[in-house]
């Protein structure tokens, strides 16, 4: 393989290092909402996210080695049934069997739950951040996604289609004042 002139011998070439620089930021963005988020009272670190915290300890172990986290020692919260789905939905579509795979399929499902823009939610700086993470870490959820769909109605859109499930709308939709901007054409 060849290396890139700029990378010490023994590096990752350099596209895969950028690629690690990326995943290495949307963890740095969704963590830092969470902490905000936690140290706002609103829960734990694994409520906040949906992990338990040995998930946390392993996505910390492997992509933030010298972050300091709490919460490690909470088992995964409960999980609703829309969240469940979504999750199920995420995991089936995805396409890839990695544990960051598994970890934001966790999150996204746990975090569109919440009120606002999923990538809101997330701690990301846009919608387009957003699609960039699920395309490299979920790339089957991003093809099936085919109309750029947003997000968040996408996920309940796919679990409404599911005639064993009975919930309809998004969590939050109706009462967001963001809603014709949500349900626009790009």
């Amino acid at each position: 393989m060849l290396r890139s002139p700029e990378l010490p011998a023994g590096t990752a070439e350099a596209g895969l290092l950028a690629e690690a620089m990326l995943t290495v930021s949307d963890f740095c963005c969704i963590l830092d909402h969470a902490l905000s988020e936690r140290e706002a009272g609103q829960g734990p670190l694994t409520e906040r996210l949906g992990l338990s915290g040995s998930q946390l300890r392993a996505l910390r172990d492997r992509w933030l080695p010298h972050a300091v986290l709490p919460d490690l020692d909470l088992p995964v919260p409960d999980v609703p049934d829309d969240q469940k789905a979504i999750q199920t939905l995420i995991l089936w579509r995805c396409g890839v069997a990695t544990d960051e795979a598994r970890w934001l399929a966790a999150i996204l499902a746990r975090r569109a739950a919440e009120p606002h823009h999923l990538w809101e939610d997330l701690g990301l700086p846009g919608r387009a951040a957003l699609s960039g993470l699920i395309r490299r870490h979920l790339p089957g959820l991003a093809r099936a996604n085919s109309l750029n769909m947003r997000w968040k109605k996408f996920f309940y859109r796919q679990i409404c289609s599911d005639s064993a499930f009975s919930l309809c709308l998004s969590p939050s939709c109706d009462d967001c004042d963001e809603r014709a901007a949500c349900f626009a054409p790009d």
